[in-house]
Formats: C-alpha cells, structure tokens, sequence
C-alpha cells in the first residue's frame, strides 16, 4: 500500500532546510488570514459564474487595457475586498501595513489576469465566424484550485509513494496541448520552498498527463512536457517561468526528499549486508527514515476558528494578529500570534474561558511560548485518528541482549512519534488516568505492542493484571508473560506484586557490583529480561477491602523506589485520579 505524504509536508521540509527564519523572502510580510483571503479572491475574478463573473464584464468594454485593470480593480473591491475588511475591522486594528500590502497585492493581481485577458482578446474577428469574447477564453484557460495526486515508484524504493496537494491554478492550451502550472504566493515568503512546491505541482500534471497517454485516455501532444510560472506579489507583482528541462536537477532532488520523507528509501545492500553481519538483526535506528503519515496543512475551517481567537480577543480590549505558520497536528491546532499595541500575554491568558465558550470549544485552548513566540494550542474540532501501524516504522528494532525499554506514548503537534523511556528514572513507573471511555485501557495495549515490537520473549516478560477480564484477553497465550493473566477476583493482586518485589531482591543479591540488569546480562552473556507490570483499574484493587489496598500500596511502595536498576516497572491506570487514589505510595514512586 502506497505511502502517502502531502506536498505541504514536502515545503515544510524544504522551509526548514533552508534555515527557517534566514529563508524569509524580501517582500511585505502577510498573515494566514490574508493569505487566505488572496486565493479566494483570485478564485473570484477568474471564476466562470458568467455573467457575474467580473471577467465577464470586459468583454461588454471598449478595447482599453487601463480601462480593463480599473474595472477589474473596481468588482474585487465592491464584491470582495471591501465587504471582508468591514467586517474584520476590530481584527485587523494593528495589521494595518499587512493590510495595506495585501490590498496592494490584489490590485497587482487585476493588473496581471487584465494584461492576459488582453492578450487573448480578438483581433480581427471575421464576419463569418464569431470569436469567443477575451473573458471566455480566459475562463477556459485558467483552473484555480485543482487537487492533484500522483503514485510514485523510483529504483531502490521499497514502497511507492503517494503524493497529493492542491495546484493554485493550471492554464491549459487545449488546441496546442500546452500547459502550465502557476504557484501563487504573496508577501515575505521563502523562495526555496516555494520553488520547490511550484516544481511538485508540475511533477504531479506531468505524472497524470503520461499516465493518461499510456491509458490511452489522450494522446501525447507537443505542449506535455508543460512549464512552470513562480508567481509572486510583495505587493507588486513578481515572474519566473521555468521550462520542463530547467526543472530536471530539482525534481531528482525532490524526488529523493519524498522518499527519505516516505521513509521507503532503501539503504545500499552493503551497508545493510555489514550491519546485520555486526548485530545480528536490522541496521541501526538511526540509518532507518522516519515513517511519514499523511498530514495536511490548515484547513479553512481552522483559518476561521483562529480567525475567530482574534476577534473573540479583540472584543475584550485585547488586540493580536495570527501570524504563519499556522500548524495543524492530530489534535491540535497551534496558532502562532502577535501581540498588538498594549497587548501583555497576561491579558491574552485571562480570556481563555471566553475564548472556550464563544468558539463552543471542548475544551479551554492552552496559551504559552514557544521558541519566544506566543502560541494558542486549540482542540481540534476535526480530529485525527493516529494508527499503530503508522507509527511503528518509529520503533527501534529489538537488542538481541538488552531489548527496548521506550514505551510509545502518541505523537506530537509535528506528527512524531514521542516515547516514554523505562531506563531513565523520570520515566521508570507510569500513571494514566482518565474517565471512563477516554481510551485507558487502548492505550495499555498500545504500550504493550510497542514493549512486544521492540523485544523478544528473552528480553521482556509481562506481568499483567486485568480486573474487567477483557482488556488483554489477546494476550492469554502470550510467550511473553511471566506469569499467565491475573484476574483479582482469582487471584490475589497483592500476592502478585509481593512476587515481583521477591523477584527485584534475588536480582539485586545477583548484582556482584553490577549497576543495572543490563551489567548483570553483559557478564553472564545471558539475556535479563525487563519485567513491566501493567494494571488496569487501579482503584478497583485498592478498593477491595483495607488489608488488601494496605499490602498492595506496601508492594509498590518497594518496587516504586527500589525496581528500575532491577529492570523491574510499573505501568498503573485508574478511572478515579482523585487525591485519595493518587497520595501516598502513588504520589512518591510514581514519577511519569
């Protein structure tokens, strides 16, 4: 099954390549609402809701190019421009030069899309035929927002690659079969990458097109191999136009960024012969590609809700500005704003109940700094589901001696996988609480596979106790348990973790001045297997009876302070994370 990976994910890695903030271009600088706003109007004027549409209106005008740009000028303001910026007033008080270039860059752009109606008005029209009028023709040429997806496959890949993104707009020659693709870009962008962008746009017609041909769907034509135009407006307008031979050199280099992305470039076989002849197993982790998952960029819906931060804010007298790039993790989405006139972060966090409750948001957003940038971290309204399988390429490959201790926890805003590492102290016992049905004991089970997928029965034993009797039942004839699955109503939780505790003592006396389990394992040359304790419903078991909770808080009272050199862990999850469930035994030898 193809990887697929999206052409924002490509630019952000291009951006970032090129140094973040050193790879500012040197036009105005924007905002992601007024970016925003830019397409959709150029969406406007070349759209074919005829006779509306304000390129529909050149046609019934005198052959005057001045008179064609004010008239195109004059529809973007009193249809577009104008109503949007009455109505965001109080949101753009402070983004007054952002505004003003913005306003630059549209009348730019009726300039630019007048000189090409221009261009293609008729010339002579003959008596016996009538032309089509310059604004049809224009029309037909122009396709804004065209979704493109293309499969991959490159020599030495292990996977294909699926890659999927939105054009800015194509022009296409039907009579010739010329084509090109446009990337439209206003403000103080980075040239780099939005080269690179521009040039995965014509990568992707041109995959389409010769699939096309050789479906038989079309026939080749002269205009195939297409061009590029880089179109730019800081505010005034800016051109570059590439040939498809030009574009050579970069799409090879793009094409290896996609698969080191994909995470299916394949390593020399000589290095990979070398490694495993080392090891014994898999090539290290870090001469593997990080997995990739399909990640967009913001969606519109999220440009309006952060939109609405804004205005929400500057109703209470607090003024800000969202500037780009506005991130859209699983979960969550991170707004990156400016301060206005008189604005302090105080003010801003002060509001966040409000803010809660006029966007109905589920819960209150999280406001904090990040790299010296103020950010506003709100729930996804649309949230993602993150798979296993699209995070266990992340995983290290099994120690043949020492096996894995990084317990998966989920992944971050930047869609990496992010872990919890039982060798180091702050991670050695973990808690996890939540209510009921928010997902405690699916993220059990997450922990144990990636525990499963990153050891072998000789380096990891499980011990795990199940009071619902159906969250683990999977594992039932598992190699990997120490001892079978433990039902409290069978046996008695206690007794268990009084066995574990044994167990850490007879470790310890095998230590001879060894420093942790993995010494004892070098100098015996006998795998040590790590031994994590899972127990779901905790409060469950503390609840039972005095005696019981006394012996079982007693156990993990010793296992908390004195397991991990043993190579001995606690992961506890309980519905009830109340002071009375949590003090005590939990609250001193719990650290994660």
């Amino acid at each position: 099954m193809p990887v697929t990976i999206s052409v924002s994910q490509v630019r952000r890695a291009l951006y970032q390549g090129a140094g973040f903030s050193g790879a500012q271009g040197d036009g105005a600088p924007s905002t992601a609402v007024l970016g925003q706003w830019f397409h959709e109007g150029l969406g406007m004027l070349v759209g074919r809701d005829s006779p509306a549409s304000p390129l529909a209106q050149l046609a019934a005008l005198d052959a005057d190019l001045d008179l064609w740009k004010q008239t195109l000028v004059e529809h973007a303001y009193t249809r577009f421009v104008g109503p949007r910026l009455t109505r965001e007033q109080a949101a753009l008080h402070d983004a007054a030069p952002q505004v003003l270039a913005f306003w630059q860059a549209i009348q730019a752009a009726c300039h630019w899309l007048a000189e090409l109606s221009w261009g293609l008005r008729p010339q002579r029209p003959s008596r016996r035929s009538i032309q089509p009028a310059p604004w049809q023709t224009l029309a037909d040429l122009f396709t804004t927002e065209e979704p493109l997806d293309c499969i991959l496959h490159e020599p030495g890949w292990a996977d294909s690659v699926r890659l999927v993104g939105i054009a800015d707009a194509v022009v296409r020659l039907s009579q010739t079969g010329a084509w090109c693709a446009i990337e439209l870009k206003l403000g103080q962008t980075c040239p780099a990458a939005d080269l690179g962008q521009a040039c995965l746009y014509h990568l992707m017609i041109s995959k389409a097109r010769a699939t096309d041909a050789r479906g038989g769907t079309s026939a080749p034509a002269p205009g195939d191999a297409g061009t590029l135009a880089l179109v730019s407006f800081r505010p005034d307008r800016h051109e570059q136009l590439f040939t498809a031979a030009e574009l050579g050199s970069a799409r090879e280099r793009l094409i290896d960024l996609i698969g080191k992305l994909a995470g299916v470039e394949m390593l020399p076989s000589a290095v990979i012969g070398e490694s495993a002849a080392s090891t014994g197993g898999p090539p290290p982790r870090e001469n593997r590609p990080p997995s990739v998952r399909e990640a967009a960029g913001p969606t519109r819906q999220h440009l309006v809700l952060g939109q609405g931060l804004v205005e929400t804010l500057a109703e209470y007298g607090v003024s800000i500005a969202l500037e780009e790039p506005v991130i859209a993790g699983p979960t969550f989405l991170r707004f990156p704003i400016a301060l206005g006139r008189g604005a302090t972060v105080k003010g801003v966090t002060r509001f966040t109940p409000e803010l809660q409750v006029r966007l109905r948001l589920k819960a209150e957003p999280f406001i904090s700094l990040d790299d010296g940038r103020l950010v506003i971290d709100v729930q996804r309204p649309d949230r993602e589901t993150v798979w296993f399988d699209d995070v266990r390429a992340e995983l290290p490959p099994p120690e043949p001696r020492t096996g894995g201790s990084r317990v998966p926890v989920g992944v971050n805003l930047f869609r990496q996988l992010v872990c919890a590492d039982l060798a180091k102290p702050e991670h050695a016992h973990l808690l996890v609480a939540g209510t009921t049905g928010s997902g405690k004991s699916e993220w059990l089970r997450l922990a144990v596979a990636g525990l499963i997928m990153t050891n072998t029965p000789e380096t990891l034993r499980l011990v795990v106790i199940d009071p619902k009797r159906n969250a683990f039942h999977a594992l039932g004839d598992s190699p990997f348990l120490w001892r079978p699955l433990v039902f409290p109503d069978e046996h008695s939780a206690a007794d268990v973790l009084i066995e574990l505790a044994e167990e850490m003592d007879r470790r310890y006396r095998r230590f001879d001045g060894a420093d942790s389990f993995q010494q004892v394992a070098a100098k015996s040359n006998q795998p040590l297997p790590r031994i994590v304790c899972v127990c779901d419903e905790y409060r469950d078991l503390i609840s039972l009876n005095r005696d019981e909770r006394k012996r079982i808080e007693a156990q993990i009272c010793r296992l908390g302070a004195k397991a991990r050199a043993a190579g001995i862990h606690l992961i506890l999850a309980t519905q009830e994370p109340s002071r009375d469930t949590i003090k005590g035994p939990l609250d001193s030898n719990i650290p994660a």
